[in-house]
């Protein structure tokens, strides 16, 4: 294997940075924004979507001069920073309405629907509108009206949120004329002010979760002019639009806003005819607007289940949100739970090289705005990237957390959290998913098949159960996908079999084309769906690493099998609460290579071939990359050499001495609260460990420690680099060293529980300090690798929340959720030492008052 592959897992190109939501919600002031989006790229954040929020003073109304000011000087900034811009699209959301400009510019643009009155209400209706108009009549006089809905959008101004006087009104966005409108304001304007940026800077607009009535429109129906005689000369009763209002069905599963589709003709033809026309009149000419100025529709339709609206989209995308998919329910039988893989198999199918997700979004635990833990974020990072999400939009970055600001859909996920000074390791990690997961094909040899809002999920849960690969192939791309000597082709893609849940309507429309590649599984009979799809697998042809064995089931391991220059190789994850531990056998697999894209580290296991033994704590995620062609005892990877530019404009592979990004990280950063020394690390490379600790080197490490004061942007070491503003090493070029095998029970050695041996030291507002004398004799002076090896340090510690380990004042490592692991043993000097563990509590303490306990386990009872 080619050290330049396992360099790019580990460094991969800025192109794959997170592009948070930043909160642009407050006075606008030249020196923040250049601190903060410096400060960003420090941490690892090389873009924005620059996002008006409530809290904008009224002196800058949208689309103004003053606001345009302000954001001339974003992207300007952004752009000596090497950033990347993504515009948003409405001030603040759900798209179309320009912050109501468009309902000013004509009364008649307004939000319409339908809805259905008694008699006495229909008529005031109809005569307070002039153009209102009576749809269907229903017994007792009742009657589907149609006209204003009312609604509204949240705005960007205080009092402009949800049921305020000035909540701007929504537009709409079913109306042609209304949407030119939205696009001349918005669109057009951004173009005027920014149009030199376009194409380099700016590389986007992102459209949010559209809405052809608005917010706040209780009892209406969308509903576009003309559409009764669309819905009668295709046969349906008018009169059955009264299934519309009338709640019959049942609520789906994490949804209660949500009821299931009822068995109604026309009800069905509704729906179809009105996403069809929002998807020509909206989304289409957002399109061919983005395509025609050189930049990308970006953004998410409105549901997590909408597959026609994702066809316009450049970067298909989507929304995880409100805690609807959580790690305590492992996110595989919730309606929302279809959204992430979805999305990436349309990107997959379309050809599109990105899909994205707006994820975080009020992901707070117990209904406690800001409790969000850093071990959630993981867990959420990790189920969108098995599922093929290759570009995060965590959500969000506030500019300001200044009084009601900081209430406004918490929780800050970045610069306002306790992770902050130690997010380059979220952004890093991101950045390593993303890159697996672009131009690459995934191993799944079955497609299941799914039509626009009919998805399913709970009766595939299995396949990820049971670590069966599967891709959603949506109705409206199977009908252009081909179908030769047994196989189903689209794209890069070749599958067995399709698999339809769907029932008999799908089976008679796609028989004579799939033949016997389709597997018809009734409704009442999806537990047949695993071995449904086992047989599929089992036909002739396998793909590289499609089917593995366990030596018992593991419910909660997830695999994903990928192909990505030409390199095989399979990303195992753990959704689960407790430890996996288990044989593996992968056949075909040699010589594998490990790669914990967290530490960012890779390593041999002596002995490891087509069976090897997976040890994964919750959270946690290993790459198998085959090295079929390698000596993984000589292997030697040269990191950091060469400085070609990348297509971002920034020169890559400048390694130092001290790490790995050509940054010198953490020395001579200032004290914290508590004394110690937070980013004092050895010199011998970036997280502080000696080389030669252990029976193997840490190798290809890409977790740069920059430990810096939080409220501080600049680094201390390095020389300045004038074209980004990073402080970077002065060294170049550096080996690191060859590969050398851990022992075989390297990933499962054991990590000695001390939570009872610390002693607290200090606990005030949200961080306790412990500590723990600890006595060595140097055995390092002893001759035997195997008497150095006991002298390693490792324990794990039970603890409530991020925690930093220190050891005589220097920065072991930190954990953001448990079990904590930490090894120390590169830092200890003979005789007496101290290990210091300083434990943050959760934000919410901060901001909500919460009271979450936080420190030792055997601590958090006092609290």
């Amino acid at each position: 294997m080619e050290e330049k592959f396992l360099r790019e897992i580990l460094q991969p190109d800025i192109e794959f940075t997170p592009i948070p939501f930043w909160f642009f919600n407050d006075a606008f002031e030249e020196e923040k924004v250049k601190n903060q989006l410096t400060d960003y790229v420090g941490r690892g954040i090389n873009g924005i979507v620059l996002h008006p929020r409530i809290g904008v003073p009224k002196e800058m109304p949208y689309l103004s001069e003053e606001y345009f000011r302000a954001v001339r000087f974003i992207v300007k900034t952004a752009a000596e920073l090497e950033m990347k811009v993504v515009l948003y699209d409405e001030g603040m959301y759900p798209s179309g309405s320009a912050h109501g400009k468009v309902v000013e510019a004509n009364p008649d643009f307004a939000s319409k629907g339908i809805v259905l009155l008694d008699r006495e209400k229909a008529e005031e209706k109809l005569a307070a509108e002039k153009n209102a108009q009576v749809i269907a009549q229903l017994s007792g006089g009742r009657k589907i009206v149609y006209g204003f809905s009312g609604g509204t959008i949240r705005g960007i101004h205080f009092g402009e949120d949800d049921g305020q006087p000035g909540a701007p009104k929504a537009a709409d966005i079913l109306n042609p004329e209304a949407v030119d409108e939205f696009i001349h304001l918005t669109h057009d304007k951004y173009y005027e002010a920014l149009k030199e940026y376009f194409g380099t800077t700016i590389i986007a607009f992102f459209t949010d979760e559209p809405s052809a009535l608005g917010r706040g429109t209780k009892g209406y129906q969308s509903w576009a002019w003309g559409m009764e005689k669309e819905i009668e000369a295709a046969g349906g009763r008018l009169e059955a639009l009264e299934g519309l209002f009338v709640q019959t069905g049942k609520t789906v599963a994490g949804r209660s806003d949500i009821m299931e589709c009822v068995e109604n003709p026309t009800i069905i033809l509704y729906h179809q005819i009105i996403k069809k026309k929002l998807r020509d009149i909206f989304y289409a000419k957002l399109s061919g607007w983005c395509e025609s100025h050189g930049i990308w529709l970006m953004g998410h339709p409105e549901e997590s289940n909408d597959i026609e609206e994702e066809l316009y989209f450049h970067i298909p995308g989507q929304d995880l949100i409100m805690r609807r998919v959580a790690p305590e329910t492992g996110g595989l039988r919730e309606f929302d739970s279809v959204q992430a893989k979805l999305s990436a198999d349309i990107a997959r199918h379309l050809g599109r090289r990105r899909n994205a997700n707006e994820c975080f979004g009020v992901c707070y635990r117990d209904g406690i705005p800001w409790y969000m833990t850093g071990g959630d974020m993981k867990w959420y990072i990790d189920w969108l990237g098995i599922r093929g999400v290759n570009l995060y939009i965590p959500h969000a970055f506030y500019y300001s957390v200044e009084g009601e600001r900081k209430g406004e859909r918490p929780p800050d996920v970045g610069p306002n959290n306790i992770w902050w000074k130690y997010y380059d390791r979220f952004a890093d990690y991101m950045k390593r998913l993303s890159y697996l997961m672009t131009d690459s094909v995934n191993g799944a040899e079955i497609a299941v098949l799914c039509d626009n809002n009919h998805v399913p999920y709970k009766e595939i849960a299995c396949l990820y159960e049971n670590q069966i690969e599967f891709n959603y192939l949506p109705a409206a791309l199977l009908e252009e996908a081909e179908a030769r000597e047994e196989r189903l082709h689209i794209k890069e893609y070749t599958y067995k079999g399709v698999l339809n849940v769907l029932g008999q309507t799908y089976a008679d429309r796609f028989g004579e084309k799939l033949g016997q590649m389709l597997w018809n599984v009734a409704g009442e009979e999806t537990e047949k769906v695993s071995e449904v799809c086992k047989t599929i697998c089992a036909l002739g042809g396998k793909k590289p690493f499609g089917e593995i064995k366990l030596e018992k089931p593991c419910s909660t391991l997830r695999k994903v099998a990928l192909n990505k220059n030409g390199v095989d190789m399979i990303l195992f994850g753990n959704e689960g609460g407790e430890a996996i531990s288990v044989d593996v056998t992968v056949p075909g697999m040699s010589k594998p290579i490990f790669v914990d894209l967290w530490r960012g580290i890779c390593y041999c296991v002596e002995g490891a071939g087509e069976r090897f033994h997976l040890s994964l704590q919750p959270s946690e995620t290993v790459l198998a990359v085959s090295s079929a062609d390698s000596d993984k005892d000589s292997l030697e990877y040269e990191s950091g050499v060469g400085s070609a530019e990348n297509n971002f404009g920034y020169e890559t592979g400048v390694g130092s001495a001290e790490n790995n990004f050509g940054y010198e990280t953490g020395v001579g950063s200032a004290e914290n609260n508590f004394g110690y020394e937070s980013g004092v690390i050895s010199n011998k490379n970036d997280t502080g460990y000696k080389e030669d600790v252990g029976n193997v080197r840490k190798v290809m490490r890409c977790m740069s420690d920059r430990n810096h004061d939080k409220d501080s942007s600049e680094y201390e070491s390095g020389v300045r680099n004038e074209r980004n503003g990073l402080e970077c090493g002065e060294k170049s070029g550096a080996g690191i060293g060859p590969i050398e095998c851990r022992k075989a029970d390297w990933y499962n050695v054991q990590y000695p529980d001390w939570t009872h041996r610390f002693t607290l030291k200090e606990k005030t507002d949200n961080k306790a300090v412990y500590v723990l004398k600890y006595h060595y004799d140097n055995c390092r002076s002893q001759s035997t690798r195997a008497q150095q090896d006991t002298c390693e340090l490792r324990f794990s510690v039970e603890a409530q929340e991020m925690v930093e380990c220190f050891c005589n004042g220097a920065f072991v490592d930190v954990s953001f959720w448990g079990p904590h692991r930490f090894e120390a043993g590169s830092f200890l000097q003979e005789g007496e030492n101290e290990i210091c563990l300083v434990i943050t509590g959760n934000i919410a303490n901060i901001y909500e008052n919460a009271h979450i306990a936080f420190g030792l386990k055997s601590d958090c009872h006092k609290e």
